[in-house]
């Protein structure tokens, strides 16, 4: 049954972490299943774009295929939702869909990077290195 998927008993979460709050936006795990992974993303954003909320976020694709749909669906949610992001990264993606990614997401007023190490994302979401 698709609902069994481990990407979808993940909860997205919010964390403090090196004096800074992170959003982890868990899609990972979704595979093939593009309906699923923006079902869930947009039930999440409901919490991440909260004006309360950090501006500092961490979306996770590893073993999820990133196609058209969902990057446009994560793209709807990153520029249009009324929150202003200051950093995002992306953990777990290859060349083409950081390509595709770069290109919707570019001028979004926010700085961007693809690490795919989540320590190493984390720590640069936090740090004082402001440029992608």
């Amino acid at each position: 049954m698709q609902k069994d998927l481990p990407g979808l008993s993940k909860k997205s979460f919010s964390m403090f972490f090196g004096g800074g709050e992170i959003w982890f936006e868990h899609l990972d795990g979704i595979y093939e299943h593009t309906d699923l992974a923006i079902e869930k993303l947009e039930s999440d954003s409901k919490l991440f774009k909260r004006p309360s909320g950090t501006s500092l976020i961490a979306i996770n694709l590893d073993e999820t295929e990133a196609n058209t749909d969902l990057i446009n669906a994560i793209s709807d949610k990153l520029l249009n939702s009324g929150k202003r992001f200051t950093r995002v990264v992306f953990v777990g993606t290859y060349k083409a869909v950081q390509r595709e990614l770069k290109r919707v997401l570019m001028g979004g007023g926010f700085a961007l990077k693809f690490i795919n190490d989540f320590e190493k994302a984390k720590e640069w979401l936090v740090s004082e290195e402001f440029y992608g």
